[in-house]
C-alpha cells in the first residue's frame, strides 16, 4: 500500500510504502510450539528529509514497537503501546513527517529533520 504525502505550500507529493509481511518460524526450542507464525509491517520511503538524508525502513512487530527506539510514541511523550494498527501507523508517519530531537522524550534517539516536501 502506499501512502500520499501532499504538501500545500509546495503542491509536492511524497511517497511512504507500507508492506505486510507473515513469515512462519519453525523451532524445535520455541516453549509453546514447534511453528510460531509471525507478523511484520515495513514502512519505507524514497524521500529525503531537510538535510537530504535518506529515511531508513521502519519494521514494526507488534502495536508496543514504539516508533521512538521502540521506547516512546513519536507524537506525544507516552511509553504505552499503540491502541490499535491505525494509531501505530499514523504515529510512524508522523515520525517520518516532523522529524524528531536528539533523545525526544529520553527515548535514546538521534535527531532526525522533517521530511522535505
Amino acid at each position: 500500500m502506499d501512502i500520499k504525502i501532499y504538501s500545500n505550500v509546495s503542491g509536492n507529493t511524497k511517497t511512504v510504502k507500507l508492506d505486510m509481511y507473515y513469515d512462519v518460524v519453525v523451532d524445535e526450542n520455541l516453549l509453546v510450539s514447534p511453528t510460531e507464525n509471525i507478523f511484520y509491517i515495513k514502512l519505507s520511503t524514497t524521500a529525503r528529509d531537510t538535510d537530504n538524508l535518506t529515511y531508513k525502513d521502519k519494521l514494526i512487530y507488534a502495536t508496543n514497537t514504539l516508533s521512538l527506539n521502540s521506547t516512546k510514541q513519536s507524537a506525544v511523550d507516552s511509553s504505552n503501546a499503540y491502541s490499535s494498527i491505525d494509531t501505530m501507523i499514523t504515529d510512524y508517519l508522523y515520525d517520518y513527517i516532523s522529524g524528531h530531537t536528539a533523545d525526544q522524550f529520553s527515548s535514546g534517539v538521534t535527531a532526525k529533520s522533517p521530511m522535505e516536501i
